[in-house]
């Protein structure tokens, strides 16, 4: 049997190519091809781990669902964000957008004298998990309103994170914060109703 290694070359290995070539119209392309290779598997994972945390709030309880969460953030993030301690204002800017340039979000940076804010007009996972109805049609959405839902009833549980990032800033002495909003309605129209992350300088 023949081995077929021209199947390993993706587009990332022809832009290259066309770069070294000097084609750069066809190098865009690929890169083009690229990131639209990943967003498709970035919002089939956003899909599937909102299903998920949906199912482990119906069955296991909102009360153990915000135990968990809590764990889930302070065990991943962390590290991460104990970094941020050695970061000036503008690096801590700067990661938050290069977060949600991987999550495919629309978003703008606002500055005066004492902070920056980050602000989310279309953030690509949770907004448009309630943007596309999809985390309400997976019953991924509270029942109630709960302080770590940002005191929200019909919360996606995909966005919780959000509420404990603000605690994990508060442990490691960080002057952040993270306000949520709803970006879109009920019927996935955007709204004046952005999330924002506020980094004080």
């Amino acid at each position: 049997m023949a081995r077929r290694d021209d199947f390993l070359i993706g587009p990332k290995e022809r832009a290259v190519e066309a770069i070294k070539a000097g084609r750069i119209e066809e190098a865009l392309g690929y890169l083009n091809d690229v990131s639209e290779q990943f967003h498709k598997l970035h919002d089939a994972y956003s899909n599937h781990l909102s299903l998920l945390l949906g199912t482990l709030a119906e069955t296991q309880g909102d009360q153990w669902y915000e135990a968990f969460d809590r764990k889930t953030v302070f065990d991943l993030f962390w590290e991460k964000y104990e970094r941020w301690g050695g970061m000036s204002p503008e690096q801590r800017v700067e990661d938050i957008c290069n977060s949600h340039r991987a999550h495919y979000s629309e978003f703008h940076v606002e500055e005066d004298d004492e902070k920056f804010v980050v602000v989310m007009t279309g953030c690509g996972a949770g907004g448009r998990l309630v943007r596309d109805g999809i985390a309400k049609r997976q019953n991924a959405i509270t029942k109630k309103a709960y302080p770590w839902s940002f005191n929200r009833k019909g919360f996606p549980y995909y966005c919780s994170h959000g509420y404990f990032l603000n605690e994990l800033w508060k442990v490691l002495g960080l002057k952040a914060e993270l306000r949520w909003g709803r970006q879109y309605d009920d019927e996935g129209n955007q709204i004046d109703e952005s999330c924002k992350y506020i980094v004080y300088k």
